[in-house]
Formats: structure tokens, C-alpha cells, sequence
């Protein structure tokens, strides 16, 4: 059996391995399903799940924790953490609210145990014997494709009809000289700290090392984020970049865009820009570099499944060069979130099980950077239409003209909807917001729907809500008079 631990040991991190990976659990002895699952993750869960619930004899194998890297080392403990760090930088701006508090000190002990006890309480669904009461059957251990329709999972040979390849992706490690493992954090490690770090430098201009480096620094690192890119996350709209940066400088976190670390250890990083090279000191560093599939150790091979540089080769159907077996998720899909992944899963067992004949492109796919101000995007960007040859129109409004923004201190931000060029076809969307992630799904919704600008403006909005900026910029379009109005 795989050894799974997570530090500190406490009575958290006890009840989330006896969940995710209970000691002395014994696996069947093997058999005949008609789907098995590889990998406990968020796809490889709803796969499983999704297939038990219709009837389907399912195996589900997970060699570390269920609940995979979402609950374990990412969205779970990232937003625990953040919400934390929130609530202090909340806390500071009393004076704008007519109150003060004194003598602040942040507890980053609490902090933590907090995180643990978030993840705990997230990884109780996804537990082993939860997954186990919708009729799947769990094997935990090591798994690989032994033939093109067998798995062996610690000896234990699994048949299948079909299977769902469902591994996720790992952290990508860039080469930097002189830095050896253990000496610096990832999110598979970074939520294991017990003592605040004085100096953090984050390697990484994504979500990932946006979201953990304003987190650390509001409380209270000193930070220094290194990216090798001239703005902050650069598959976003260019103008959300600029935005993040200006809050961030205001905030204190150094920048170093257009840089790469060329040599780390002994806790000086060296970085190198176009006209100079320099050193940071830290007591960790942080890469966030973004991830990689995992594919490695499955014997693809033997099973007739192609992989690619990004992980398996997939078809329109999520079906890889094995007609029988599929993938979903990170190991497969580009847009490597959560939600992505329980989608995708949905649509293999689909395909898969039911012959639905689904593909993959119908997905309308939101995402967010929990950053603060939240970074949300649907659909095509300016950028994206224009490099697939899509004529669109853009209509926008700041958050400034919105009264519950401004009322609530969060006026930071824009929204901008995308058309299709002379209609009303919703295309695409950006939000900057402090909510952008709970606003973005209306949008998200318009356009799987079909619903045009003039339905968006049709719609009754509360007011004073945030929400409303998406109504207030439809009547852009279905009512120009009524928008100049109303904002």
C-alpha cells in the first residue's frame, strides 16, 4: 500500500488521510467491470459516481488521497487560506467603515489550523466510503494498464468494458540551478507550513502564484514574486493584468515582471532581467509555475493509448487511440480546473456508457483567479476572437458606476461582454470584481442557453447587487437611452 501523509499530523490531517486513504484498507480481489476509473480526483470521482448511480459495476482506483489535488493541495486549502488572509486585510481598512481596531497581530498558527479543518470537513464527500455508498468500488494503490482492456492495481487485475483515464496533473517544476528537492514549496507542500515565513518569493505570474502571493503578504510575509512574462496573468485580457499589478504594488508585493531565477539555494535566489541580475533573499520559496499531467507510470503503451507533451491524446469525444478508453480532466483537457474536470468526466461516462456521442467543444467553460479584486472569464477574449478570425463588439461599464460596488469598498474592477460582431450572441465575458467567481456563472449560463443581450436586459436584477452590471451593460445594446440612465 502507498504510505500517504500529510504534516503536521494533527487530529485534521489524521481525519482527512482516514478518509481520502483509510490504514489497513484491503482491496478486492479484482474482476470484471464495466467501467474502471484511474484516479480519485475530481473527474475520476464523478466518473465513477456518475456510472455507479445509472447501475454500472464501476472500480475506482486512487493511489494517493481521494478527493485528488482540488480538495488536498488546492481549490480547498488556497481559498481557506485566502479567505483568512481576506478577513485580516478586511480588518485593517476599518477607518473607511467608521471603526477601528487595535493592536492586529495575525495568529498564522490558527490560520492554518483553520485550513486543516476547511479540508477536512471538504474531503468528508469525497471520502472512501462515501464514494463506496453510490455502489463504486475502490481500489487504492498504484495502477497500470496492463493490456487493452486490464488494469492491475497492487497485484490485483482488473477487467473492463470501458475505462476513464482520470490522473490529473502534478506540479511543473522548472529547472532552476542549484535548487534541489525539499528545499522549496509547491501547492502539494505549501499548506503544511506552521510558521509564517518572514520572506516569500513566488516563481510564477498565474492563479496559483497571484492568488498565495497577495495571500502571504496581507499576512504578512514580505514577498517577491518573480515571473518570466512583462504582466501578471497573461492568458487574461492585458487590462486585468495591469489591474492585479496596480493592487498589488499598492500593497506591497515587490514585482519582478520580465525576469527569470536563474540559481537558488541557501535562501538567496539569483534573478536575471534584460539589463541586471539580482539577488532576493528568502526563508521559502514558492514555484507556481503551473502543472503536468499525469501520466507517468501508467504503461499507456500497453493498453494502445497515444500520449502527447500535454498528457493523453484525446478526441472531439474525450476517446484516446483506445476506442474503449477515454480521459477527462487535467490529463487530457486544456482548461485544467475543477469544474473542467467534473465536466469532462460527466461527458466521457456519456460517451462512453451511454453512446451519447458528445463532444467536447459544447463545454462552456468559466474560470476564476481568486485573487482580490476576483478575475472571471467565459468564452472568447478580444485576443482569442481576433487570433480565430471573429468579428465581435465589446460592451463594458467600471464597477465605479455600480452602487452596491462602491457602497461595499469595491469599486475595483470592470465588466465587459463580448457579441458577436452586429448581434446580440454572447460570446465571451471578463469580470474584475471582489465576487467575480459568484457573479461569472449568469454569464456562464446566457451563453449554454443561448440567451442574447436582449434577454440579459429583460432580466430583473436585485438592487443595489453587484450582479446588476451585467443587466446594466445589456441595455447598452437593447436600450442605449435606458443605459445612460441607468448608469
Amino acid at each position: 500500500m502507498t504510505d500517504v501523509t500529510l504534516f503536521p499530523m494533527d487530529i485534521y490531517n489524521q481525519k482527512t488521510v482516514q478518509q481520502g486513504h483509510p490504514p489497513g484498507w484491503t482491496n478486492r480481489a479484482g474482476g470484471e467491470y464495466d467501467l474502471v476509473v484511474l484516479g480519485g480526483g475530481p473527474a475520476g470521482l464523478v466518473a465513477a459516481m456518475t456510472a455507479a448511480e445509472k447501475g454500472h459495476r464501476v472500480a475506482m482506483t486512487e493511489q494517493r488521497l481521494t478527493g485528488g489535488t482540488c480538495v488536498n493541495f488546492g481549490c480547498t486549502p488556497s481559498k481557506a487560506l485566502i479567505r483568512c488572509a481576506r478577513a485580516v486585510y478586511d480588518a485593517g481598512r476599518g477607518a473607511e467603515f467608521g471603526f477601528r481596531l487595535d493592536g492586529r497581530r495575525t495568529d498564522f498558527s490558527a490560520v492554518m489550523e483553520r485550513v486543516r479543518r476547511m479540508r477536512t470537513l471538504s474531503s468528508a464527500g469525497d471520502a472512501v466510503r462515501t464514494i463506496e455508498q453510490t455502489g463504486a468500488e475502490v481500489y487504492l494503490g498504484h495502477t497500470r494498464f496492463t493490456g487493452p482492456n486490464i488494469v492491475e492495481v497492487d497485484g490485483r487485475e482488473l477487467r473492463f468494458g470501458k475505462a476513464v483515464i482520470a490522473t490529473g496533473s502534478d506540479p511543473l517544476v522548472p529547472p532552476i540551478d542549484g535548487l534541489r528537492t525539499g528545499e522549496y514549496l509547491t501547492n502539494e507542500s505549501v499548506f503544511s507550513l506552521t510558521e509564517l515565513p518572514a520572506r516569500l518569493v513566488v516563481i510564477g505570474v498565474g492563479p496559483l502564484a497571484c492568488e498565495l502571493a497577495q495571500a502571504f503578504r496581507r499576512l504578512g510575509s514580505e514577498v517577491d514574486l518573480v515571473g518570466n512574462t512583462q504582466r501578471l496573468l497573461p492568458i487574461d485580457t492585458p487590462e486585468v493584468g495591469v489591474l492585479i499589478q496596480r493592487r498589488f504594488e499598492q500593497e506591497g508585493v515587490r514585482l519582478h515582471l520580465g525576469a527569470r531565477a536563474v540559481h537558488a539555494g541557501d535562501g538567496s535566489v539569483r534573478v536575471q532581467c534584460a539589463s541586471d541580475t539580482h539577488e532576493l533573499r528568502y526563508d521559502s520559496i514558492l514555484l507556481a509555475t503551473g502543472r503536468k499531467a499525469n501520466v507517468e507510470g501508467l504503461n499507456l503503451a500497453a493498453a494502445n493509448v497515444r500520449r502527447t507533451e500535454n498528457g493523453v491524446e484525446v478526441d472531439q469525444y474525450l476517446r484516446t487511440t483506445n476506442p474503449n478508453v477515454y480521459a477527462a480532466g487535467d490529463v487530457a483537457y486544456p482548461q485544467k480546473f475543477t469544474h473542467a474536470a467534473i465536466a469532462t468526466a460527466r461527458v466521457c461516462v456519456a460517451n462512453a456508457l451511454d453512446g451519447a456521442g458528445r463532444p467536447a467543444r459544447e463545454l462552456v467553460v468559466p474560470h476564476c483567479t481568486y485573487t482580490d479584486p476576483e478575475v472571471a472569464q467565459v468564452g472568447l477574449t478580444p485576443r482569442r476572437a481576433s487570433e480565430a478570425g471573429i468579428a465581435i463588439d465589446e460592451y463594458r461599464l467600471a464597477l465605479t458606476k455600480v452602487e452596491r460596488a462602491f457602497i461595499d469598498g469595491e469599486e475595483e474592477g470592470f465588466a465587459a461582454i463580448y457579441t458577436r460582431r452586429g448581434t446580440g450572441e454572447i460570446v465571451g465575458a471578463t469580470l474584475v470584481a471582489a465576487h467575480a467567481g459568484e457573479m461569472i456563472s449568469e454569464l456562464t449560463l446566457a451563453m449554454t442557453s443561448k440567451v442574447q443581450l436582449e434577454g440579459l436586459a429583460e432580466t430583473i436584477h436585485c438592487y443595489p447587487t453587484q450582479a446588476e452590471v451585467f443587466q446594466r451593460i445589456a441595455l447598452q445594446y437593447a436600450s442605449p437611452s435606458k443605459a445612460a440612465s441607468a448608469s
